[in-house]
């Protein structure tokens, strides 16, 4: 099974702080349904394991998401009349080679119901396609699965945005007091600054 480095765009970050603070607050409630969802999508993602859930390779149809595929996440259950409607909600993503030589990467774009093919409006949004363009092919190095997406190079805003983390030195190392001055968690209770006051 291949391992992947997970990356997970910002609005659909934020979205999941969202989800999970509502989850707290109304446990096995929608919110939470939906926490849990995509919590379990995203590791399938990370762990190689997409083909556990209903998915597919995506292509170009009002919008270019040929280099997405999604996988189907059931929250809710749905029917129409008296035939079940399948899992309510779709985890769309990308994956991408790595430059460094360590595993390759998987961008979760967006995690949403299906109905009004809203997780393709939202991806193509977040990935900046317009309606009707069809995308300049890149170059590609074939898929992990038969559903998963064509595997790409980084593109180049992911590619500096990792070079940006990558520099950053580990917060530890981020606050040093000054010579000759005792760091506070160091101080004994008679050093105590407003102490004698």
């Amino acid at each position: 099974m291949t391992q992947y480095r997970l990356l997970v765009n910002h609005d659909l970050l934020l979205y999941m702080r969202e989800l999970e603070r509502a989850s707290t607050s109304q446990p096995g409630g929608l919110r939470d349904r939906e926490f849990r969802a995509l919590r379990a999508g995203l590791r399938a993602l990370a762990h190689g394991d997409e083909a556990n859930f209903e998915g597919k390779r995506l292509r170009f149809a009002e919008h270019d998401l040929s280099d997405c595929a999604e996988i189907k996440l059931p929250v809710v259950p749905e029917t129409r009349g008296s035939q079940e409607l399948g899992a309510s909600h779709r985890l769309v993503y990308r994956e991408f080679s790595a430059d460094d030589g360590g595993p390759p990467y998987r961008e979760a774009v967006c995690f949403e119901h299906r109905r009004d093919d809203r997780p393709f409006e939202v991806a193509a949004e977040r990935l900046e396609r317009e309606a009707g363009v069809r995308r300049n092919r890149v170059k590609t190095y074939g898929a992990s699965s038969d559903i998963a997406p064509i595997r790409q190079n980084l593109p180049p805003d992911i590619r500096r945005a990792l070079t940006a983390t990558a520099n950053v030195a580990p917060a530890r190392n981020a606050v040093k007091s000054s010579p000759g001055q005792q760091s506070p968690s160091r101080r004994t209770n008679g050093d105590h600054p407003n102490r004698g006051r």
